[in-house]
């Protein structure tokens, strides 16, 4: 189960969310499973994978915004350097990129 305790073993500044959240943890945890549900992961991902470079710069711009909202650190490290690279358009390996977020994204949902 998904709890807050969980949250910080895997690095979330639960403490800068909650207070996002006015301190209501079943609130809190409630927007968690609506960020990590977000369409937008995987529609990075088909982005990606097509080579939709401006559509993955849109899908993860947007996704940086949802769990910057929540302190999703972990998530959103990897996802604003994703999207300044892609802002640039910068040639890279972004799927590569994307396979940790995807993986850390979907172990945390497995958990809700």
């Amino acid at each position: 189960m998904l709890t807050i305790e969980k949250l910080e073993e895997y690095g979330v500044n639960t403490k800068e969310g909650l207070g996002r959240c006015m301190n209501n943890e079943k609130f809190y945890m409630r927007m968690i499973g609506m960020g990590l549900k977000n369409a937008s992961f995987d529609k990075l991902a088909d982005k990606l994978a097509t080579g939709d470079f401006e559509g993955a710069f849109e899908e993860a711009h947007a996704l940086k915004g949802v769990v910057g909202n929540l302190a999703l650190t972990p998530l959103y490290k990897p996802l604003a350097e994703m999207t300044e690279k892609l802002r640039h358009k910068e040639a890279g390996d972004y799927m590569s990129e994307y396979e940790p977020v995807k993986a850390l994204r979907d172990k945390m949902l497995s958990e809700l």
